[in-house]
């Protein structure tokens, strides 16, 4: 018997439609649907997709995080790169649900809708859409390990170099190179997430413990629930997994022809411009004065910085500047998409009243006829 953990309103008798007019009518069978996307999905900054060039694990002899995610047929996957469509992503997450076997969890499926379509997409052809296994623990992600782990918090911040700061956060400074990427790859491709990403979360220690204790982990099991609590977010968390939402709507011949759509550029790659903006090697480089032209006292017994520091330093400065282009862009969209909202909230309060007026000259138009019928009744007497 198979359970559901979003209410499944099949069968239901009624189902009030979306209003006719609304411009995102095609999209929900439901209007509560809709009310729900409108309120918790509509406008949302979006997490840029990542994506791993393989050659940095051998170009910087990250040999254990590469047997770490070939362990965890991760390699693959971390590969993914597709253009995408945010807001029909968004859209898609307001439906999202999933249904699991109450006999046996692992035979799970991935349940959402757009318009009159029911999408039932099952684990093993999730798997292979998202190039991933469908073995090991069915972990749903978040801060409590399962039982049999032997996790230890403590224990694991000493395994990262790990110190707690006076504000209770967990900085990832001090981690080393191949530690620091794998927290990038969680973070970011794994269970992404739109800040942060400097400090280690609870969450992010757990998995990266299991990873490196070689614990396996349903992927595919895992990846679903942490979209479902993207879903359940406010309005300040972000839209993730973009690339496999795309690849989600190729399987199933969904029509995207008209739909907004976005690429991957540069900055989506994770490559060794990405280890030089997380600081690695900041021990070995120049003073910054020095690299600006401005010798310190002491800059006479000082090598002078070579070329590819010089290089190393301009491609931070590049990244640095694509980011912050990155997020006016996305503030200008965000606020062009609320624009869009509001007009669209405008239009329908406005067609209410229109009915409301029509509703109130009809009760009018009744009461005065009443009215009439009684007055001649009076004159005939």
């Amino acid at each position: 018997m198979k359970k559901t953990q979003k209410r499944s309103r099949e069968g239901e008798s009624s189902v009030e439609p979306p209003p006719s007019n609304h411009p995102l009518a095609k999209w929900f069978h439901a209007n509560e649907d809709l009310i729900f996307y409108e309120l918790r999905l509509a406008g949302r900054k979006e997490i840029p997709p990542r994506y791993l060039n393989p050659t940095l694990l051998d170009s910087h002899n990250f040999s254990h995080l590469k047997e770490m995610l070939n362990m965890q047929g991760l390699l693959d996957f971390m590969q993914i790169r597709e253009k995408y469509y945010p807001e029909l992503t968004s859209i898609a997450y307001a439906t999202l649900g999933i249904e699991s076997d109450s006999q046996d969890p692992s035979n799970f499926s991935m349940v959402f809708k757009l318009g009159r379509n029911t999408y039932n997409v099952h684990c093993s052809r999730l798997a292979s859409i998202w190039k991933l296994p469908l073995d090991g623990c069915l972990f749903e992600g978040g801060k409590v390990p399962l039982e049999g782990w032997g996790y230890d918090k403590m224990r694991a911040m000493e395994m990262f170099n790990l110190t707690q700061n006076e504000k209770s956060k967990i900085p990832c400074q001090t981690m080393n190179d191949e530690y620091r990427t794998l927290l990038y790859l969680v973070t970011y491709v794994l269970e992404p997430r739109v800040s942060g990403h400097g400090n280690v979360a609870d969450e992010d220690l757990v998995l990266m413990w299991a990873m490196v204790n070689e614990i396996k982990i349903n992927w595919p099991f895992l990846i679903l629930h942490h979209m479902l609590r993207i879903k359940g977010k406010d309005t300040s968390g972000g839209i993730g997994y973009l690339c496999l939402w795309t690849r989600i709507f190729n399987h199933l011949g969904v029509d995207v022809s008209n739909e907004n759509v976005k690429h991957l550029n540069a900055r989506c790659e994770i490559n060794e411009a990405t280890l030089h903006h997380m600081g690695r090697g900041k021990e070995e480089e120049a003073p910054p004065m020095a690299l600006r032209g401005h010798p310190s006292p002491s800059s006479s017994s000082q090598e002078q910085p070579s070329m590819s520091d010089l290089m190393q330093v301009l491609q931070s400065i590049e990244y640095n500047m694509d980011q912050r282009f990155q997020r006016i862009e996305d503030n200008q969209a965000r606020m062009e998409t609320n624009q869009q909202n509001l007009s669209q909230q405008i239009q329908s309060l406005q067609q209410e009243q229109r009915k409301i007026w029509r509703s109130v000259r009809r009760v009018e138009a009744w009461t005065f006829d009443e009215d009439f019928d009684e007055d001649l009744d009076e004159d005939q007497d």
